[in-house]
């Protein structure tokens, strides 16, 4: 039941980050018809998620690098030994490990969707100053 909650947690982290993706792209699809006052608030806005997601997304590779050495030290010989002997609490742990990585996995990519988004924003509003040069 444990492994089933997990999934579902991270089936919303991955659509929260799919509707991000799809956000980032409306902008860019939309970004030129915009004023530059318009596209500052939505860069203002864009920076300050930004900043909300930062500290998750540090703390989300902290805990990527040890999960990472954890992974490492998980043999493909242990796990196919843990499997033979039925040792359900290794095989807990191992998937307890698998979805944290996931998750933090996915905590990464949100916070790498904002910071698109904001370059995103900052390349539109460079492109109106260059062209309001000509």
């Amino acid at each position: 039941l444990g492994v089933d909650l997990g999934v579902l947690g991270l089936h919303g982290k991955i659509d929260s980050t799919i509707n991000g993706l799809k956000a980032v792209k409306t902008h860019l699809e939309e970004v030129q018809k915009e004023t530059e006052q318009t596209i500052q608030v939505k860069l203002t806005a864009a920076k300050q998620t930004f900043e909300d997601k930062k500290q998750e997304a540090a703390a989300a590779k902290e805990r990527l690098e040890g999960l990472i050495d954890d992974k490492k030290a998980e043999t493909e010989a242990a796990v196919v030994e843990w499997k033979t002997n039925h040792d359900r609490k290794k095989l807990e742990k191992r998937a307890e490990r698998a979805e944290k990585y996931a998750d933090a996995c996915v905590e990464v990519a949100l916070s790498s969707v904002a910071e698109a988004e904001i370059a995103i924003l900052e390349a539109a509003a460079a492109r109106k100053d260059a062209d309001a040069a000509i």
